[in-house]
């Protein structure tokens, strides 16, 4: 049974289909929580948030676009309301950007985007993975904003707020990121983030 076709009995209110859906996100989303919050017990329940969320509002989710997009979305949402009431801010996200890989959520389920052919699918991945070698390669003052910014889609304010350092600092490294990114691979680069990130 597909992933389309969990979600479709899911939706009827086939609850060992949407256990199966669960299984099947609950490690990605606490990995994907860790990189902001780096606590195991919000992480988990970041999961268990977003997972309620999706249940309640299944009937909402539009067919036609991708759950993984749709799931991240909401535990993204739900990570950065939990950094918001923290009172203190939590440790900068030093965890290496690995895509494709059983661990750690690719940038491929993450990246948003509309429905695509299989062929299409594929060269998605090859650049996702390009693309998080070369931020892999950034300095690590850069690589975190530069991964929290165009692979989380992150606000400049929370940016700051998962680094404890100001908004205009989150902007001084981003850019000089980017630089650094153009001038070591140049249209290279270039290529890939047209495809995959606003970058320029």
């Amino acid at each position: 049974m597909n992933e389309a076709q969990l979600v479709m009995l899911s939706r009827q209110g086939d609850e060992s289909a949407f256990n199966k859906l669960v299984e099947l996100y609950k490690d990605k989303l606490f990995h994907m929580a860790h990189r902001i919050l780096r606590s195991k017990t919000e992480c988990e329940d970041v999961v268990q948030e977003t997972f309620l969320k999706v249940y309640l509002n299944l009937n909402r989710f539009d067919e036609n676009k991708r759950f993984s997009t749709w799931i991240f979305h909401i535990g993204k949402n739900v990570c950065l309301d939990l950094l918001r009431r923290r009172k203190t801010p939590p440790l900068p996200l030093d965890q290496p950007v690995t895509a494709n890989s059983d661990q750690q959520l690719s940038l491929h389920e993450v990246i948003p985007h509309a429905s695509l052919t299989p062929e299409s699918q594929v060269i998605e991945r090859e650049l996702a993975s390009t693309m998080a070698d070369l931020i892999e390669r950034l300095p690590e003052k850069y690589k975190n904003v530069v991964y929290q910014r165009y692979v989380l889609d992150m606000s400049m304010e929370d940016i700051g707020l998962a680094n404890n350092i100001p908004v205009n600092t989150v902007k001084s490294r981003i850019h000089r990121g980017k630089d650094f990114m153009k001038k070591r691979w140049g249209k290279t680069l270039l290529i890939y983030s047209l495809l995959l990130f606003s970058f320029f």
